[in-house]
């Protein structure tokens, strides 16, 4: 009787781990679907797309932009955030970001990728843009499925630039 109560009790553990193991696997998924639907968007430039993946709480960091001051660029909530991606996207017009990561993994609901920002932008000149390549790592933290912090950190004083070919 005690070992078919121990047995019973022992398959009862075994089930909810399970079930908890495949909850995790499937938040981790999820998550995981939202990074990378938000990095495709950043990467396409395509602010706009962004907008929704993020907290209105959201803190945006690049302590390492050149000419931003000691703190480098720092926006603090969605709408701000917004208005200087916007702004930027006005100045600059963009083509791409066009990131190439080369390592990701996440930790502790921190997705961090490791690679190289390849940035286009129109110029006259046809069959031609400017491209903006440097090492860069970008860190973002979720929360509850949105994007509550991004870190930026990026080489700008090494930056290789200039005009290539459209691809």
């Amino acid at each position: 009787m005690i070992r078919s109560s121990l047995a019973i009790l022992a398959t009862m553990v075994l089930s909810v781990t399970a079930f908890a193991q495949d909850t995790d696997a499937d938040a981790d998924a999820a998550n995981r679907a939202i990074v990378d639907a938000y990095m495709a968007a950043y990467s396409a430039a395509d602010f706009d797309a962004m907008e929704p993946y993020m907290a209105e709480d959201v803190l945006f960091a690049d302590p390492t932009a050149t000419g931003q001051g000691e703190t480098g660029l720092l926006h603090h909530s969605r709408d701000g955030i917004m208005a200087a991606l916007r702004q930027f996207d006005a100045q600059y017009n963009p083509i791409a970001l066009n990131f190439e990561w080369d390592t990701v993994f996440e930790s502790n609901d921190r997705y961090v990728f490791i690679g190289t920002v390849n940035a286009t932008y129109p110029v006259d000149q046809e069959g031609m843009v400017f491209r903006w390549s440097a090492p860069q790592t970008t860190v973002i933290h979720l929360r509850d499925g949105l994007v509550v912090e991004q870190y930026d950190f990026a080489d700008y004083e090494g930056a290789e630039q200039g005009l290539v070919p459209a691809e």
